[in-house]
């Protein structure tokens, strides 16, 4: 594997970190039975590991995001580390947050963790 395939797996493995965290939050928004139009603040699942922006999505919003393996929601800017160095790309640009879906290795191991959840 080489430098750049690894530094493409930190980055999935990074960002399947707070798809993890994000789990959690919207099992507690579940439990509190929120309106389905409310908005819940999730934490931005960029490829900065210090990054604790939030994006606000409704419960359906989210649900639409994790039905894709190699999907991930940011903070509008916050595509840009990992699209710079090829591991995804931009599928969508929407009102305070953006998808993108991770390609190469970063997609492979972002598969791998998704299954693991």
């Amino acid at each position: 594997m080489t430098t750049t395939d690894l530094t493409k797996e930190r980055v999935a493995r990074n960002q399947a970190t707070f798809r993890e965290a994000n789990e959690k939050i919207e099992a507690t928004a579940d439990k509190m039975q929120l309106p389905p139009k409310r908005p819940v603040p999730f934490i931005c699942e960029c490829a900065e590991r210090a990054c604790t922006e939030l994006v606000r999505l409704t419960v359906e919003e989210y649900e639409d995001v994790r039905q894709h393996a190699r999907r991930f929601f940011v903070v509008p800017g916050h595509a840009a580390p990992a699209t710079a160095i090829g591991a995804a790309v931009v599928v969508a640009e929407l009102p305070g947050y953006t998808l993108v879906d991770k390609i190469g290795v970063a997609g492979e191991v972002a598969e791998q963790l998704y299954d693991e959840l």
